[in-house]
């Protein structure tokens, strides 16, 4: 298995050696997440692509002696959390119709994770045999069954049950510890992928993890600061084995089994540095050696202790305008300045900057809805607020105004005022959403005068001011579009394939074109046409075949404002 020894190392401290066992055959269930949410993209890649990939790699070099099966969920119906369905029964690897199988594998619905690993471990008939299923999932449980509890409840029926699980692009750390709880209850491995190259490590690394050999017990000691501040560096001192891919973490005691950093031992090098924590509160710094038994070989605690952070910046702000922020505090990459409604999580956020330095001068745009807010000094993980004041959002003097009535497609002046910053003023039928526009002007500080063309159809209309983050109305005013006037003269009959000349009056809008057609074709045909000029004077060319054919004075590609017949003869 070549991509094993390749990829191990990059993904995860403890699987960077691990032997290639030739023991016993193992039964391996894949279950693979197929649910609306992998139409996400990573790097402009769908992450059921990713997927259908990385299994195409496992499968390449899939130990001939392992049984391997495939079950999906979610990949026929959307909202249904019955949609888990064995693709590929349990037995020897047929590489290419698996991956065949996986590359037909649509991205529909639910999230039934729970309910698909105990099928898996039905299938493989756990409570009879060792058994062990592999999950691939990108979120959380949707479908009611607690993740934790099933993974409980298979280990205690099984003769020899494991579940390995690989969160996929998985940024919540609550649904990653719902995931690692289900591996960890069965003896599992939790490992993250935050990409294509991540999921193809990890899919490997759990397979080589289903033959590892144990190594034989063995001791370390370590050697750190008993206390450190948040979100800053310590180096750890160690003693112990060393071996190739042994490391040295920072595990939360609030989560179980979950680390928040970690660092491979290197036998010239007796430290390493760990990146502490951005949550206050108990933790513990462990060598690990995840091919022995026990694993831990050490284990120091480390209290995590406040930093100080200050924020600058003023009392009150106008909606859609921006908050010039003056911060000072840790400036380690990730940590950032946010915006957020009061008392909202400590990771939301309307907007933010990353800071810059020990001072950080950032200016962070402001909401479009009034109200009370937050500005907060984030640590890297978005949970951790350093500090934070309020802000007052008020509202300001925003106004749009203009005709009342206006021609289709002619241009118009529209005096409007707002902020300055992808906030926009457009024209939009009467009713609609405010997102909605015909056309649009960029709003800018100082400027009041703008022009906009009116739509080609007749009818009720709104002059906006569209305010964004989030998209609203901030003024108004109604206007009617009126059809426009227009005349053609032009000769009742030419001769088949005679130039003949004809006028035509309308709008000014040079965008507008004239067309000649046949006679009760679509709007949108047309033989020759030529675009509305200042003179108002043209000259065609008439069909080689004689008929009875139109001109039109064509306001949109479908729309057509006036039409006069003209007779083609011989």
């Amino acid at each position: 298995m070549t991509l094993i020894r390749k990829f191990l190392p990059l993904l995860f401290p403890a699987l960077a050696c691990l032997p290639l066992s030739t023991h016993a055959q193992e039964n391996v269930m894949l279950v693979l997440d197929a649910s609306g949410s992998m139409w996400g993209q990573i790097d402009g890649v769908s992450k059921v692509e990713i997927a259908r990939d990385a299994v195409g790699a496992l499968v390449k070099d899939w130990e001939p002696e392992n049984q391997l099966g495939l079950i999906a969920y979610g990949h026929n119906r959307k909202g249904d959390c019955d949609d888990i369905e064995t693709l590929i029964p349990v037995g020897p690897l047929d590489a290419k119709a698996f991956e065949a199988r996986v590359r037909r594998l649509n991205a529909l619905g639910m999230t039934p994770l729970s309910a698909a690993v105990i099928k898996g471990a039905e299938a493989l008939k756990h409570t009879e045999q060792k058994a062990t299923v592999i999950l691939i999932s990108d979120g959380e449980e949707t479908c009611k069954l607690d993740p934790c509890a099933v993974g409980k409840q298979l280990e205690q029926a099984g003769v020899d049950f494991t579940a390995h699980v690989i969160g996929f692009d998985i940024a919540n750390l609550e649904h990653q510890a719902q995931l690692r709880c289900l591996a960890e209850n069965t003896g599992g491995r939790y490992l993250n992928a935050r990409d294509a190259a991540e999921l193809t490590n990890a899919v490997n690394a759990v397979v080589a993890v289903a033959t590892e050999e144990p190594l034989p017990s063995a001791t370390a000691t370590l050697k750190a600061p008993a206390s450190a501040l948040q979100a800053s560096e310590i180096t750890v001192e160690w003693e112990g084995p060393g071996d190739e891919g042994d490391y040295i973490a920072i595990y939360s005691l609030a989560r179980p089994g979950a680390y928040t950093s970690y660092a491979y031992v290197k036998p010239e090098s007796k430290s390493v540095k760990l990146l502490v924590p951005s949550d206050l509160g108990d933790y513990e710094i462990r060598y690990v050696s995840e091919r022995r038994k026990p694993r831990d070989l050490a284990k120091l605690a480390l209290k995590v202790t406040p930093v100080e952070a200050s924020l600058e910046a003023p009392d009150e702000v106008s909606i859609g305008t921006e908050v010039s922020v003056r911060a000072t505090g840790p400036h380690d990459t990730g940590h950032s300045i946010g915006l957020a409604p009061k008392g909202s999580a400590p990771g939301a956020y309307v907007s933010f900057a990353y800071t810059t330095g020990e001072v950080s001068e950032v200016r962070l745009k402001v909401p479009s809805e009034p109200g009370d807010y937050e500005l907060r000094y984030l640590l890297a993980n978005a949970t951790s607020v350093l500090v934070s004041r309020p802000l007052k959002v008020v509202e300001s003097a925003i106004t749009v105004s203009g005709p009342t009535e206006i021609s289709a497609t002619e241009s118009f002046s529209v005096k409007a005022r707002g902020p300055e910053g992808g906030h926009w003023l457009g024209i939009a039928k009467a009713g609609s959403a405010p997102g909605a526009y015909l056309a649009y002007q960029y709003l800018k500080d100082g400027v009041e005068d703008y022009t906009l063309r009116a739509p080609a159809e007749a009818g009720d209309y709104e002059l906006r001011v569209i305010l964004v983050n989030p998209e609203r109305i901030a003024a108004s005013q109604a206007i009617q579009v009126i059809p426009p006037q227009i005349s053609i003269q032009a000769p009742e009959s030419v001769k088949a394939g005679e130039q003949f000349e004809f006028t035509a009056s309308g709008p000014s809008n040079t965008e507008l074109w004239l067309s000649l057609a046949k006679s009760g074709s679509e709007d949108r045909a047309y033989l020759t046409y030529e675009y509305v000029n200042q003179t108002g004077s043209y000259r065609f060319e008439a069909p080689a075949v004689p008929g009875d054919y139109e001109l039109r004075f064509m306001l949109s590609n479908t729309l057509v404002g006036a039409r006069k017949a003209i007779r083609v003869t011989e």
